[in-house]
């Protein structure tokens, strides 16, 4: 049967999904075409590492199609989308103020806006790389039309090429991020879509939140 390739072992390492299983019977999920470890780990709710401790004989390089993968449950699958969403702009609110300092990554005492993300994110069970570069290939892809709180958007093209920035959509077009627009260099609320400088480095945007 033909073998199903994982993205790089560096980026599964970056995206992997971190949550407590819980006692329960375990899903059966057959592997179809295009289907990585990750992406499942991803449409279920599950961390990487624990979908991969339930199918010990499984790894990124010999996942074939058609095989039998056991699917663990967790405590996250039963949280809707917007449960989740919620519980992480409220972790991320409380820390409005905080200082932006590039590279930060101390709650309450200083965030870059990656920092920020991976902070919040990973408070409620998401293990998300410290760069908006890495999280931006992570998720499912959306138009600023079906935009929900709790989505991600990115900006290139800032202080370096390619994606530089990364916030947190909260609906009603305003972001929660760690930012230095504007000469407030803090996490904070602001409007984003209509923002000249905004609109000139949109990048996109990626769904984390299932």
């Amino acid at each position: 049967m033909k073998k199903v390739i994982l993205f790089s072992s560096m980026l599964a390492a970056g995206i992997m999904f971190a949550s407590t299983a819980s006692a329960a019977t375990n899903d059966q999920y057959t592997v179809k075409t295009n289907d990585t470890l990750w992406l499942i780990s991803k449409n279920y709710g599950v961390s990487l590492s624990s979908l991969m401790a339930a199918n010990p004989n499984v790894t990124p390089t010999n996942l074939l199609i058609g095989s039998k993968l056991t699917i663990p449950k967790t405590t996250q699958q039963t949280q809707s989308w917007e449960q989740k969403a919620d519980a992480i702009i409220a972790t991320g609110k409380t820390q409005l103020g905080v200082p932006y300092v590039f590279g930060g990554d101390q709650p309450y005492v200083a965030l870059d806006c990656s920092g920020f993300i991976q902070y919040i994110f990973g408070q409620h069970g998401y293990d998300l790389p410290h760069s908006s570069a890495m999280i931006s290939q992570m998720g499912t892809s959306v138009s600023k039309s079906q935009l929900r709180k709790g989505d991600l958007v990115f900006l290139s093209d800032t202080y370096q090429d390619g994606v530089s920035h990364v916030a947190l959509y909260l609906g009603n077009n305003q972001v929660l991020q760690a930012s230095t627009k504007g000469g407030e260099r803090k996490v904070k609320i602001s409007s984003f879509f209509g923002d000249p400088y905004y609109d000139a480095h949109y990048w996109g945007a990626k769904r984390i939140i299932q």
